[in-house]
This record gives C-alpha cells, structure tokens and sequence, in this order.
C-alpha cells in the first residue's frame, strides 16, 4: 500500500507540474520535444513473397526546431504468408531525421543504421547479427502537447544471410503518439 501511495504521488506531481508549465507546442517550436509510440507494422518483403508483422516503436528526442535523434526497435510477431521466410527476428535502427514544420504538421524524411538479429526457417538453429540501413518518410501531427498522430513508411535493407538477395522491407505503419517538452514551448 506504501508504494501504491508513492507511485499516486509521483503521477500527480508530474501532471500537475507540466499543466502548470506552459508547454504547449507553438508552430514550428519543436526543440527540447521527446516522443515516444509503439504499434503494429506490416511489412512487405522486396526479395521474397511475404509479408511480416512486426511489433516495433521508437523513442525521439528534437535537438533541434527542424533536426532530431530516433532509435526504433522491432521484433518480429507472424507472417500473412506461409510458409514464412523468417523465423525470428529482433531490430535496432538508430539515426536522424529532418522535419519540414508547418504549424502543427510536421513532414519529416531520415536515416538510420542499426543491427538485425535474424533467425530465418532454412536454418532454424541460426541466428545471424546483420548490419541495416534504413530510409523513412512521414509525417506528425501535434494534436496537443501530449498526444500526436504520426503516418510513415520505412524502407530497410540488410543483407540475407543465406543467398545472394538482399533481405529488403518495406514497412509501414500509423497511430498515436505521446510526446513531453522538456522545455517552455508556448502555443500560438
């Protein structure tokens, strides 16, 4: 019951502390924002027939009103088409991404490199530690300081362990995503 109490103190510090702040998105304001969202993406592979499901979400920190670091993380749930190709796999993408701000839209194109872990059915008992490289485009819409809507697409490419086919994806996805200044930004 004792750190029931804390926890309670804690969650009510904390909304109290940022609705006294005006931390409010203003347009084009954007440095000092992390954002954070997990959800479902569907991928389409390039080399093979098949379309995985991937449970993934990023963390993302603006350094910048126009610039920010993203780190993403998925990990493979199923495919749509069986036989599937792939038996497990678990990404790590880390890079930067460019917005293009226009009041509360936020259209944003980046990169990022990472590493794959990926398991695949041609050989069950191996797991290959791949290096990756991804292209993303997409766009965010602040709805409040705390919530925002996001759409985009990803192409990622890493090499197949097995042939001499890359293992190319095309992923995509949309939902919503929670966001907290770190800073003063005002609304306009």
């Amino acid at each position: 019951m004792e750190l029931q109490k804390k926890i309670t103190m804690v969650v009510i510090t904390v909304l109290i502390s940022t609705m006294v702040s005006a931390q409010i998105l203003a347009d084009g304001q954007r440095k000092g924002l992390i954002q954070a969202t997990a959800t479902i993406y569907p991928s389409q592979q390039l080399n093979t027939k098949g379309l995985n499901i991937y449970l993934g979400g990023y963390a993302n920190y603006y350094f910048h009103d126009k610039y920010s670091f993203r780190g993403d993380c998925y990990q493979y749930i199923n495919s749509q088409t069986k036989p599937s190709y792939v038996k497990n796999e678990t990404r790590i993408t880390w890079g930067f991404m460019r917005y293009f701000p226009v009041k509360r839209f936020d259209p944003y194109v980046g990169v990022q490199i990472g590493i794959s872990l990926l398991n695949t059915h041609e050989r069950p008992t191996e797991m290959v530690v791949n290096s990756t490289f991804s292209v993303k485009a997409g766009l965010n819409f602040h709805v409040y300081k705390f919530f925002y809507f996001f759409l985009e697409m990803d192409y990622t490419h890493q090499p197949d362990p097995w042939h001499a086919r890359p293992f190319d994806q095309f992923m995509g996805s949309g939902g919503l995503g929670f966001q907290i200044p770190i800073k003063n930004i005002r609304q306009e």
